[in-house]
């Protein structure tokens, strides 16, 4: 085993821990920034220089997006119904079942440590998904998934080119604009911080039925209720 690949996955996935645990939406960011920024280093043998540093840059870039829409104000997301504790034991587990199974029955060409990382990532990426209520939390879901998914690539068929590190860097980039841009559009439509739909906010139907007059009975006993019909000429 690699000590310096045992300390990136490490890293990754402490860093994926905190990104899913905790309720302030700025510490989730940059524990999400250590599991995007170590993600693409851990590879044997690395990718090539320019493409390093291209993945390694859009990385930077969709955590600072994000960074962008949650650095105004005390703005929370939803948090580890859990605990971290129980999270922490979530991912040791996927990690143990990541690395025993490394290759998933057929010859393997990456490290085993990316397949422990990345199942240990995909595990933590399930709470968010299932349970989140709002943008940010959801968001680092989909980027902690991503992320997974692309380290069991690793494992499984060795160190990606460099044309497709520069199509994930796009993925990276892309994937956390479009939650920064939907999360600070949640902030800015209501007071509810990221929720995808406030509470506060009551539906109100745009046009409202009309109640009709009920109409009177036909019956003997309602018809003999009713006041006697007057004829103007009468007289009084």
């Amino acid at each position: 085993m690699n000590p310096a690949l045992a300390g990136v996955a490490l890293a990754i996935t402490v860093g994926a821990l905190v990104a899913v645990s905790v309720r302030e939406a700025r510490t989730a960011v940059l524990g999400l920034s250590i599991a995007l920024v170590g993600a693409p280093i851990l590879a044997d043998p690395m990718a090539d220089t320019t493409a390093l540093a291209a993945r390694v840059v859009a990385s930077v870039l969709a955590v600072y997006l994000l960074w962008i829409a949650v650095r105004d104000g005390e703005w929370g997301t939803g948090g580890s119904h859990l605990g971290w504790a129980a999270e922490a034991a979530l991912a040791a587990a996927a990690a143990i079942v990541g690395y025993g199974t490394h290759g998933l029955g057929a010859p393997a060409l990456g490290p085993s440590l990316a397949q422990a990382a990345g199942f240990a990532l995909a595990a933590l990426a399930v709470a968010p998904l299932v349970t989140g209520r709002d943008v940010v939390r959801i968001g680092l879901g989909l980027l902690l998934l991503a992320h997974g998914a692309l380290l069991v690539r690793v494992a499984l068929g060795g160190t990606p080119t460099a044309l497709e590190e520069l199509v994930t860097a796009g993925l990276v980039v892309g994937l956390g604009g479009a939650v920064a841009i939907l999360a600070n559009a949640a902030r800015r439509d209501g007071d509810e911080g990221f929720e995808l739909e406030p509470e506060s906010r009551q539906r109100v139907p745009r046009f409202l039925p009309q109640r009709l007059p009920a109409r009177p009975s036909g019956r003997p006993a309602d018809r003999a209720r009713r006041a006697p019909y007057a004829h103007p000429l009468d007289p009084p």
